[in-house]
């Protein structure tokens, strides 16, 4: 019996929390806003048209989301293309272990498609995934349900077989709204999320095992 984990992107696979917050920033003092740290912290993991929509409607920019959404996405993808990235500790491991214990593995991201392709690709980690998902594949991005669901409907199989991997709040209720179970890591550069949602709570990879995801499987 085949088994099947999804993993979100940023935060999880990859440090670049702290990236997207200091381009972010840099969008919205272009746009003369003033984003609270904590406004800006309910925003990690959500997909990127629901940030824009969210501060259009509270600061009454001129721009729309489609506009706003292609400024983000080419700022992001040159400034990540000559920086270095680095994985989440021990999640390279865990990626070959649960791998070689014949899990299939997934990427479901808020992040733009061309993004999580260049993320991957300069860690290493694309062969690792069978599908890679972006909020741009569906309807509505975190912490709607859609994106994990349509990684599911790509398996053909139903979505309470799925464990997901997930560090924002917005990732976890997505997760469970889709009916899967949902571990929920727990990151210094994701801001103060709530995870009290997820099956299960991790603060290291390392401490991670692939028996630990078979008990959750398995209840």
């Amino acid at each position: 019996m085949s088994k099947y984990v999804i993993f979100d992107m940023d935060g999880v696979l990859v440090d670049s929390e702290p990236i997207h917050m200091e381009l972010e920033k840099i969008l919205f003092k272009n746009l003369s806003i003033d984003v609270p740290t904590s406004l800006h912290h309910t925003f990690v993991g959500m997909a990127p048209k629901k940030v824009w929509a969210t501060l259009i409607e509270q600061y009454n920019l001129t721009h729309t989301i489609e506009e706003l959404f292609a400024i983000e996405k080419e700022t992001k993808y040159t400034e990540l293309q000559r920086r270095d990235i680095l994985c989440i500790p021990a999640v390279d491991d865990l990626l070959a272990n649960l791998k070689a214990h014949g899990y299939q593995l997934s990427v479901a991201s808020s992040s733009p498609k061309n993004i999580i392709n260049l993320v991957l690709e300069k860690l290493g980690f694309a062969g690792y995934f069978d599908f890679i998902v972006s909020s741009e594949d569906v309807k509505e991005g975190k912490p709607a349900p859609d994106i994990f669901l349509e990684v599911a409907q790509r398996y053909q199989v139903p979505a309470h077989e799925f464990i997901v991997v997930e560090d924002s709040s917005n990732g976890v209720k997505g997760a469970k709204e889709a009916g899967m179970k949902c571990i929920g890591y727990k990151s210094a550069n994701s801001g103060n999320q709530d995870l009290s949602l997820a099956d299960l709570v991790v603060d290291d990879f390392s401490k991670l095992t692939v028996q630990d995801i078979d008990v959750l499987r398995s209840r």
